[in-house]
């Protein structure tokens, strides 16, 4: 039996999953929601972040981490890298049309070890977050789905209060904008001032998938992998701390929003 902190099939909801180095990603066919949810493994942030930061409904990104787990794409703490199990991607056309992926892979030949390479189609904001990642190749993104809400701002523009930033404050990361930078010091200082609701940019009575949007957002701009290789200097515990926090409202909120059903 799985305990509520326990997700079947993954591990503890908590459970920071990372990227299995052995395999190259690039010889994986992967579908290109696939290929976004991976890139958002990083050994960072739990399978619970993960479903809020993809933008998909809770079951299918789970349905994928647990495909991608199988495959030993991906590796819980302790596990030994090895190569994938993965032979073919395994998508009904329903299933891809349910990602929003569009037309299916064509299908394998028989007997093939290794399926050719496929570019991933990602989203433009999510290519730095996996153009340091071996093997996974990032395209154009694909166009987005009718019906789609519009993007709400992202923290820093939407809670910049244009307070007061001291020089020296802003005096590390110095190939950043000076804008980024302060905006960055103001929601710092302000974190434990605002409401998970205030930070998240949503309302009281947000339905779950509002309240994954405007974390996957925000997690967009403020994850620290979006300046992966730079010289952050006193921003990058910025970023964790800001990061933290912003999973930390999206739980507040999804609590708060289960226990008031």
């Amino acid at each position: 039996m799985t305990s509520r902190d326990e997700i079947a099939g993954l591990g503890p909801r908590t459970e920071r999953p990372r990227l299995n180095t052995a395999i190259d990603l690039a010889q994986q066919k992967l579908s290109p929601t696939e290929g976004f949810v991976l890139s958002r493994v990083d050994g960072r942030i739990s399978y619970d972040e993960i479903c809020m930061v993809s933008g998909l409904a809770r079951d299918e990104t789970l349905r994928i981490l647990r495909d991608l787990k199988q495959a030993r794409l991906i590796l819980g703490p302790g596990e030994v890298a090895l190569g994938s199990s993965r032979k073919h991607t395994g998508h009904t056309p329903a299933a891809e049309a349910t990602a929003g992926a569009g037309a299916a892979a064509p299908a394998q030949a028989a007997g093939s070890e290794v399926p050719p390479t496929r570019a991933v189609a990602m989203p433009a904001a999510t290519k730095a977050a996996v153009a340091d990642r071996p093997g996974v190749q990032a395209t154009d993104p694909a166009p987005a789905r009718t019906g789609d809400r519009r993007i709400p701002i992202g923290p820093l523009e939407r809670l910049d209060d244009g307070s007061e930033v001291a020089a020296s404050d802003v005096a590390d990361w110095p190939d950043a904008s000076l804008e980024l930078r302060e905006r960055i010091v103001r929601l710092h200082r302000r974190l434990r001032k605002l409401s998970a609701w205030d930070l998240l940019g949503v309302e009281r009575d947000a339905d779950a998938a509002t309240v994954r949007r405007a974390f996957g957002v925000a997690s967009k701009e403020l994850h620290p992998d979006r300046y992966f290789g730079k010289n952050l200097g006193s921003f990058k515990a910025k970023l964790a701390a800001i990061f933290a926090r912003l999973s930390e409202a999206a739980q507040e909120i999804e609590r708060s929003r289960k226990g008031g059903s």
